[in-house]
Order: C-alpha cells, then sequence, then structure tokens
C-alpha cells in the first residue's frame, strides 16, 4: 500500500521547511511518497523544497509555469498522487504528531465505508504559538453528509485530512470557481461515505494574515462562504439539497447580524430580501 501526502506552497518560504520535516518524520508502516506542489512562488520557496530532494527520495516536486491559484495546484497535484490513500498539507501549516498517518490509515482500514479521515488541529499564529482555541471545537464520531451539508461552515481542517483515493473522480469545473478548494473536496468525498473523525490534535493550522481565510477581511469571508454554499448546492445529490437550504439560510442570517452591526442598512435590507425569498 502507498500513501500520498500532497503538499503544496506558494510564496512561504517561512514556513515550508516545518511542512516537509513534520510530513517527512511519520513513522508508518507503508510505502510513502511526497507530493510538493509549487505554485509559482516568486520566493525562495521552490529552492528549500529542491534542497529536501537531496535527503529525502520520497519527495516530489512538481513546480508550475504560472500561477494556478489554490484550486488549480490542489487539482494538478493530487491528480499526480499514486497512493491508495491521500493526505493534505499546505505548506504554512505542519503535522504534530509522527503516527498521524498510521493512525489515520489504521481507522479508514478498519472502516471501509468510510471515504476520508480528519483530526483536531491547534490553531497557531505566524509563529507557531497555539492560541486559546482549537479548530474543531464540536464532538464527532462519524461526520455524514446529511450532516456536513446542513453547517453553513467547513469543520474539517484541511491539514488533518486523509482520504481514500477510490473514493475520488477529479473534479468538477464548478470547482474552479468556489472560494475554498476544501470545502468542494469535501462536498464530493463525502457523498461517497462518511468521515471519521480522530479526537486527537495531530497537525497545527497557521493563521497569518497572508493566509488564503484568514488574511481575507471579515465581509468577504461571510460572501465567499455563501457563494461557496450556493456551489455546493449544486453538487449535492438532491437528498442533500434540503441541508444546503438549511446552511444557506444560517449564512444569510450571519450576514444579516453583521450588516445591522455595521450598520449597512442597504445590504442589509437586501440580505433579507434573500432570505426570505430562501425560504419560500
Amino acid at each position: 500500500m502507498v500513501v500520498s501526502v500532497c503538499l503544496i506552497s506558494y510564496n512561504q518560504e517561512t514556513f515550508i521547511q516545518k511542512a516537509i520535516d513534520s510530513v517527512g518524520c511519520q513513522v508508518c508502516n507503508f510505502a510513502l511518497e511526497i507530493i510538493a506542489g509549487d505554485d509559482f512562488s516568486t520566493d525562495s520557496t521552490p529552492e528549500i523544497i529542491s534542497e529536501n530532494l537531496l535527503s529525502d527520495s520520497r519527495i516530489r516536486l512538481h513546480l508550475s509555469d504560472v500561477n494556478l491559484g489554490v484550486n488549480g495546484n490542489w487539482a494538478r497535484c493530487i491528480d499526480a498522487c499514486n497512493g491508495d490513500y491521500i493526505a493534505l498539507c499546505e505548506g504554512d501549516d505542519f503535522w504534530n504528531d509522527p503516527l498521524k498517518l498510521q493512525k489515520q490509515v489504521d481507522l479508514l482500514e478498519a472502516n471501509p465505508s468510510a471515504s476520508a479521515c480528519f483530526s483536531n488541529a491547534a490553531v497557531v499564529d505566524e509563529n507557531g504559538v497555539p492560541t486559546e482555541y482549537p479548530y474543531v471545537t464540536e464532538t464527532y464520531d462519524l461526520l455524514d453528509a446529511r450532516a456536513f451539508f446542513s453547517l453553513n461552515r467547513n469543520p474539517i481542517p484541511t491539514c488533518t485530512l486523509v482520504f481514500r483515493r477510490s473514493c475520488f473522480d477529479g473534479f468538477p469545473q464548478e470547482y474552479y470557481d468556489s472560494p475554498f478548494a476544501d470545502w468542494i473536496l469535501h462536498t464530493l468525498l463525502i457523498q461517497k461515505g462518511p468521515y471519521i473523525y480522530l479526537p486527537e490534535t495531530t497537525a497545527s493550522y497557521r493563521k497569518h494574515s497572508q493566509g488564503v481565510w484568514s488574511g481575507v477581511k471579515a465581509e468577504k469571508q461571510l460572501l465567499n462562504k455563501l457563494k461557496a454554499l450556493k456551489i455546493i448546492r449544486s453538487l449535492v445529490a438532491d437528498e442533500y439539497r434540503s441541508a444546503v437550504d438549511k446552511a444557506i439560510g444560517k449564512q444569510l442570517d450571519e450576514m444579516l447580524y453583521f450588516y445591522r452591526k455595521e450598520k449597512s442598512h442597504g445590504k442589509y435590507f437586501s440580505t433579507w430580501f434573500k432570505l426570505k425569498l430562501s425560504q419560500v
């Protein structure tokens, strides 16, 4: 059995070595390959990855001739993976537990109906110092599709995900229009089988001003979530559309609260109208 680690990067020279080291020190009883996909970085990130090729033959460096963005970079790197299982990690995050992959693969092997496994993650600042709260704040056993689609957020730390390659059929065109690559990936996978939750903190998600999500302003985050939910609705089976509609209603409620607090009266009433239409 082979497990592929899909490690993407873009201008993360400050963080990438930590990510590589945390993947490289995994202790496991299966073969491991590391697909390092750099998205046309303009700093020294590619050179740092290249230096690691000399000491770890499991690393395969995939450079891009143009900047593809997160969605395009994930797609090409996942496509390059040969493993029975694929684990994800972005270049500014890192893994804490050297047995992370072994534990997750063991759970998936013992639960063949599950499509993926995730765990909790520490939320850390740009210096790697933990914040006061973890990423996952609820207790899960199995997270199934209906429960996932009723949420107006993605509760799964990308840096902890391991999924079964046989459950992934590639990305539809709608994926490339989504503000969130990982949310669409979960949408596709979880319809093939539930996610197993490993109740341990196996990784760290780095929250900093240059992050894809954490660096975006509050209103843009809200609008991005709404856009993603509408894309998700177009990708789910009929049986899950009512759950996604519930999530869209929750998101519009959040936006109403935000616009009321900001005293943006025009946007408040526009959002209120959309909420009422969604309830018809």
